[in-house]
This record gives structure tokens, C-alpha cells and sequence, in this order.
């Protein structure tokens, strides 16, 4: 995604918080969908009627959806499905209200981008295309996460705090997303350091079986990126089990770390880590150049 496509999705995002009197968190998406006359209604995929009722108008990742709900399961993994003509959409209410809320705001973003309309009602060239897919889903949800955290507000809020766990926790409360939403979004909208965070299973928790590997996101800041490029998630999600104790909940553990950047400058990491019950998070915030002895794998 280019600078000009997020300048764009950010101008509609504005836009609609504007047309909605949104001025300060929480951003309810019952209030989106009011404001843009948008019906939401939620589905039960086991439910052969929808399919039916559906099927020669829904396309997903350039196929119609096929009514044996087996092959559509193996397939696809379906969490909302925007209806243009009705100008309705649907989510799948199996989902945990979290994860409920981000495909409401991930579809409805769809809705305000105009350029998304053309290619969810019908068949082109570039919709049987999976790289064009893949596109158009990473622009929703770019224009989901600005449109759930009130566009510039939280980076303006997020700035006026200590990037540490504690403000997450605040920020959280203050916005009433999930907890893993706002890390992410403080992580690369708020301040210019190199902060990364990972979402990943403990040691003590048996992976899930839709996550090839025991870390599921691996976020980093724009700044994190020019200073160190990609990072392998590999050899951070063992320093973070090694670092961590077995508990129900809460703060789990952490720690310091040195990573070497593109430049061969040793630089000083400190490390929170947090669980949700399901999940480690675990977000690490750049100190300065040195000192401690625990040392990322280069």
C-alpha cells in the first residue's frame, strides 16, 4: 500500500468520524453503521440457508462460495461478508465479541472506500487475481484500525504517553478495543522509536491448530523497520518463553534485550510481556545503545 492510498483511506476515515459527531473514544461501531445507513446482521455459517440464499452474489478470494459448507470451511476462513447491493453486512456470530467488532469494522471500511465497490459485485480479472485480493483486505483493514481508535486521536492521545504495558492498559480502557488492537496500533502509530510486539502462544499453551507456528502477529514500528529491517519472529518468541512464567493471567514477565541494527550498532531493548488467557503479548520498546547481557540472535 502506497502513501497516496493511505492518505486517501484516511480522508474517507475522517469523513465518516465527521458525518458522525465522533470527537472523542470510544468509537461505537453502532454509530458508524447509523451514520452510513449500513444494516448489520449476523450469520451462523452451519446455517445451509444463507449459503443458498447468497451464493450467486458473495465472492470470496475470487470463487463463489460453494454450498457444500465442508469445502467452504477447508477453504476459506469466513468472518464477514459485505452485501453492496443491500447495502447490509454480515458476520459470522460464532466469533468472540472482539473479534465480532473487527470484522464489523473491517467490512464496514470496505463500504466508504469507493474504489472497493466494483470488484464485490461480480467476477473481473483483477478479483480472480489473489495478490488483488490480498490488496483490497489490507486496505479494510488499515481503514478499520483508523476508524476503530478515531484516525489521529489516538496517536495524538498515545504520544502524550510512556511507551510502556501500563499505557496500553489505559489506552484500552480509554478506547474499549481489545488489547491486542491497541498494542497494534500504538506500536505503528504512536511514537517514533523502534517498539515491536508479537502475539504468541506460551510455552504451557498447545498452539492452535489454524497457527503453523507459535507466534500468530509480529508487529514492528515504521522506525523499528529503517533501524533493524525484518526481524526473524523465531529466535524472539524463544527469548520470550525463556523469559516468562506460567500464570492465569496478567503480566507474565520481562526482561532486556540487545539487537544489532542494519548500521552494526548494539542497541538496548526492554521488553514487557502479558497474558490474556489465550495469548502472550509481549511488546519491546528500544532503550539505548547497550549494556545488558542478553543478547538477540543476529
Amino acid at each position: 500500500m502506497n502513501d497516496q492510498t493511505r492518505k486517501e483511506i484516511d480522508k474517507n476515515v475522517l469523513r465518516v468520524l465527521r458525518d458522525a459527531g465522533i470527537r472523542e473514544p470510544p468509537v461505537r461501531i453502532e454509530d458508524v453503521l447509523e451514520c452510513l445507513e449500513l444494516n448489520r446482521t449476523f450469520y451462523d455459517l452451519d446455517d445451509p440457508s444463507l449459503l443458498q440464499r447468497f451464493h450467486h452474489r458473495i465472492t470470496v478470494g475470487g470463487s463463489k462460495l460453494n454450498l457444500k459448507l465442508k469445502r467452504v470451511r477447508e477453504k476459506i476462513n469466513l468472518a464477514g461478508i459485505w452485501m453492496p447491493d443491500e447495502e447490509r453486512i454480515i458476520i459470522d456470530k460464532a466469533l468472540p465479541p472482539a473479534k465480532q467488532e473487527w470484522a464489523s469494522f473491517h467490512d464496514t471500511t470496505h463500504t466508504i472506500l469507493n474504489w472497493h465497490k466494483p470488484f464485490f459485485l461480480g467476477d473481473t480479472a483483477q478479483t480472480l487475481d489473489p495478490d488483488f485480493q490480498e490488496m483490497l483486505e489490507s486496505e479494510a483493514n488499515y481503514g478499520a484500525s483508523a476508524l476503530m481508535f478515531g484516525g489521529k486521536l489516538f496517536t495524538k492521545e498515545g504520544l502524550d504517553t510512556r511507551p510502556q504495558w501500563s499505557s496500553i492498559e489505559l489506552l484500552k480502557k480509554r478506547y474499549q478495543k481489545s488489547l491486542v488492537t491497541t498494542l497494534r496500533r500504538y506500536v505503528e502509530f504512536t511514537h517514533n522509536l523502534p517498539m515491536l510486539m508479537m502475539v504468541s502462544t506460551p510455552w504451557w499453551l498447545e498452539i492452535p491448530s489454524d497457527q503453523p507456528h507459535p507466534w500468530r502477529h509480529v508487529v514492528s514500528s515504521p522506525c523499528f523497520s529503517d533501524a533493524f529491517g525484518r526481524i526473524d519472529p523465531e529466535p524472539f518468541v524463544d527469548l520470550v518463553n525463556s523469559n516468562i512464567t506460567k500464570k492465569r493471567g496478567g503480566v507474565v514477565g520481562g526482561f532486556e534485550f540487545i539487537m544489532e541494527n542494519l548500521n552494526g550498532d548494539d542497541c538496548e531493548f526492554t521488553a514487557e510481556c502479558f497474558f490474556n488467557s489465550y495469548y502472550v503479548l509481549t511488546m519491546a520498546v528500544f532503550n539505548k545503545k547497550h549494556s545488558v547481557s542478553i543478547r538477540y540472535p543476529s
